[in-house]
């Protein structure tokens, strides 16, 4: 395992939140949504000069979000870092980015789906602890209060504020406890598990992001860590397929837990046999020789965690239930 990772420096109430957009073009309705929304928390805004760009698929060039990027890394009003979007463009800027003025920054950088590529590789590259955790207009971009019970993911979003700012605070959270899902057969997916406590890293994110990472100096070297896995719309054998590169390049071998967390869509097309979710669980609980287990709020949804990405976490296990701390 790396030696010790860097600590992001504390986002505190009323520090500036720098918005950029490293992926997918952005929406300026969800933008301008957004901003108001981490104002009404109590938090300045600045957006990064490229943002709202557009190029193909793109929130502009490579050039141009990479550049926007480090102006905003070197902008030291700039307390922490948040994605705008995911979608697709993070892998395109990894052998582009200065990690070295990544890693002297310590800034809080906080995103998911597609950001997955930058927590990896700030890992790997700049020993930097990121955040898994929202982005402003994925996750903020509601236009109301937070306890707007109109809203149908009004429950999500208090969750995932009762959860983020605390995380990008560098406070210490407790998760759950958490019921683990039961498997085809309807026993319990943690039966087979005797109550216990692990400690590891804790790392993973999107795995298709995660797995094609395989290969490259932009996955870190963990042992003995704690991994967890969401996606959005791929199907099940697919996913299994993904998990199972991951087998075969040793790399889950290596770890101690692996957490199925939200899986979005991920159901089987209509075929002969549908192949489940349910059976890429099963398949991994037979395969790996540590716990297993499901039911992670993180992902393509509106009740997500912010998981401190590479820190140390622990994993209680007991009676059909865990509890996650960082």
């Amino acid at each position: 395992m790396q030696s010790a990772f860097i600590k992001p420096r504390p986002l505190i109430p009323g520090g500036t939140i720098g918005i950029f957009s490293p992926s997918g073009a952005l929406n300026s309705d969800r933008l301008t949504a957004a901003v108001s929304t981490l104002e009404a928390q109590g938090y300045r805004v600045k957006v990064a000069a490229a943002a709202t760009h557009e190029w193909r698929y793109f929130a502009g060039t490579d050039d141009e979000r990479v550049a926007s990027f480090h102006q905003m890394v070197a902008d030291p009003s700039v307390d922490a870092m948040m994605m705008s979007r995911g979608g697709y463009g993070m892998s395109r800027l990894l052998h582009l980015i200065d990690w070295q003025a990544v890693a002297t920054s310590a800034k809080v950088f906080c995103g998911f789906s597609d950001f997955t590529a930058f927590n990896c590789a700030a890992l790997a590259k700049a020993n930097l602890i990121t955040y898994a955790g929202p982005g402003a207009a994925s996750d903020f971009d509601w236009r109301g209060d937070i306890n707007d019970e109109t809203s149908k993911n009004a429950a999500g979003h208090q969750f995932m504020a009762a959860n983020c700012w605390p995380a990008l605070a560098g406070k210490g959270i407790s998760a759950g406890p958490y019921a683990v899902a039961r498997s085809t057969d309807g026993t319990d997916g943690t039966s087979e598990y005797a109550p216990q406590e692990i400690v590891g890293s804790i790392f993973g994110s999107n795995l298709s992001l995660f797995s094609h990472l395989v290969g490259t100096p932009y996955l870190p070297q963990i042992e003995g860590g704690i991994l967890f896995f969401e996606e959005i719309a791929e199907e099940p054998y697919g996913i299994e397929r993904m998990l199972l590169q991951l087998y075969h390049a040793g790399i889950l071998q290596k770890q101690k837990a692996l957490i199925f967390a939200e899986f979005t869509d991920c159901e089987p097309a209509s075929g002969r046999y549908a192949y489940t979710m349910a059976h890429v669980v099963e398949t991994m609980q037979t395969l790996l020789p540590y716990p297993v287990l499901t039911g992670l709020p993180f992902g393509h949804v509106a009740k997500k965690l912010t998981i401190p990405y590479g820190a140390e976490a622990t994993l209680k296990i007991s009676d059909g239930s865990f509890l996650l701390s960082f």
